[in-house]
């Protein structure tokens, strides 16, 4: 499994020393300070790699570790249409109505967040016992708008191979990307991580396997269909099944994982569905310290059927009406479900397909940068004619990292997407369909760690 602490920007840790300053008093001349005494009682500690320090009275080694992070973002905006209905819905043909105009969107944000992670650890006969916590605090406007407000990222005991809590979903491997905005690839780890109870065994040489009973309430697509129309979802019986082989070693690390995910809904015609759908992931990452030090090189494939929160595709959007395929909401709205239904007794699923990889770059200390590309199609089964049954999609862009002093990244992203997808059959005028979409977004990022 990724480091359960990890997010998509670099974090280094706390340095594990804790000491104070006497202030003295001088009268006319400064006078030099003397090197301050330690604290009585606090000590510095090292458990399975992590670098604490203990309080009086506790055998626990705690660390204390976050970012501040301060964005400024923006992106070209064209037309941005939806399919509805020329006359009964669910019945009659379809054409493009404009939805929000760019008159009325935004074209640059601000986001500024500050995230404090708390980590304590404790060894036992049965190992480590550790208990982690993520408190994401965001504020932002405009372009890619944020919830503003504060979460509760993750939250998650570790022991004797149980993991229990808001932790990372083990499905997961190359999670958003490298840049701030997700490119197509499974993320339940930066972002949107669910509740879970996991058993993970490790066999030695890096060899590990899990099974992990997973929230499933953050892996399901139930996006709007022509107009505002949608299924309506019943309560979770059963949690998404994970189960995952494992291997890391200095070569490098390499993951398959499988989920099933189950749906319970009530479609637009009043039929009802309990359908088990699912999704396989394989994915590598190669270090190639012969090329630079940190440099890697990583890549995965992900197919999935009637279980688009596993796909991938719906991990983009930030902004208004983007549900993956259309970039700061541009063009024609292609939307996304894991079922949907018009006619009695007739639903559509989708199958995708999904591909990522990256390759990151240290050009020295202070420089480095990491290309990333993705591609995506979905294509829906016994489709109605009243929606666009598949699309296809390239998402990739590049960002650089400048490191001018300790604990300091200046970080410059830039993102392309291009998306076509089919026509509807019962599509009419008076507007031509727009097939094509694509667009642009970038981003400046201050990272400063601790």
């Amino acid at each position: 499994m990724a480091d359960c602490g990890a997010t998509r920007r670099r974090a280094a840790h706390l340095a594990a020393a804790v000491a104070f300053c006497g202030i003295f008093q001088a009268r006319a001349a400064d006078l030099p300070l003397r090197a301050a005494a330690p604290i009585e009682g606090v000590k510095v500690c090292n458990v399975a790699g992590m670098t604490g320090f203990v309080l009086p009275g506790s055998d626990v080694c705690f660390k204390i570790s976050g970012y501040v992070d301060a964005q400024v973002l923006a992106g070209n905006l064209t037309k941005q249409y939806g399919l509805v209905f020329t006359g009964v819905p669910g019945e009659s043909p379809v054409t493009l109505q404009e939805l929000s105009p760019v008159s009325a969107r935004d074209w640059t944000g601000f986001t500024t967040r500050a995230q404090v992670n708390l980590d304590a650890r404790e060894m036992t006969a049965y190992g480590v016992l550790r208990g982690y916590a993520e408190m994401l605090f965001t504020n932002g406007s405009g372009f890619e708008a944020p919830f503003n407000g504060a979460i509760l990222n993750l939250a998650y005991v570790q022991f004797a191979g149980l993991t229990a809590g808001r932790a990372p979903s083990f499905f997961s491997y190359l999670a958003g990307g490298e840049t701030w905005y997700d490119f197509y690839s499974p993320d339940r780890v930066t972002s949107n991580q669910p509740d879970l109870l996991a058993y993970t065994a490790t066999f030695g040489n890096g060899f590990s396997a899990t099974l992990s009973f997973e929230d499933q309430s953050g892996a399901n697509v139930n996006n709007p269909i022509n107009g505002g129309f949608n299924n309506a979802y019943y309560g979770m019986i059963y949690p998404d099944v994970v189960a995952v082989a494992r291997v890391d070693q200095s070569w490098g690390s390499a993951q398959l994982s499988a989920v099933a995910h189950n749906t319970r809904a009530i479609g637009v015609s009043g039929d009802t569905i309990n359908l088990w759908g699912g999704a396989a992931l394989a994915g590598a990452t190669v270090n190639l310290p012969s090329v630079g030090p940190g440099d890697r090189l990583a890549a995965q494939l992900v197919y999935s059927r009637a279980a688009l929160g596993y796909s991938g595709i719906p991990n983009t959007p930030l902004s208004l009406f983007d549900q993956g395929f259309n970039i700061n909401g541009n063009g024609a709205i292609f939307q996304l479900t894991d079922a949907l239904n018009y006619n009695p007794f007739s639903w559509s699923t989708p199958t995708t397909w999904s591909a990522a990889g990256f390759f990151e770059h240290h050009i020295s200390p202070e420089f480095s940068f990491a290309p990333e590309v993705s591609f995506a199609s979905v294509r829906y089964s016994e489709s109605p004619p009243m929606i666009s049954d598949n699309a296809v999609s390239f998402l990739g862009g590049v960002i650089a990292h400048w490191d001018p002093a300790p604990h300091l990244d200046f970080q410059f992203a830039l993102m392309y997407q291009a998306t076509r997808q089919a026509t509807p059959t019962s599509y009419v005028g008076p507007t031509p369909f727009r097939p094509f979409n694509s667009g642009l977004a970038g981003s400046l990022q201050i990272v400063r760690d601790y």
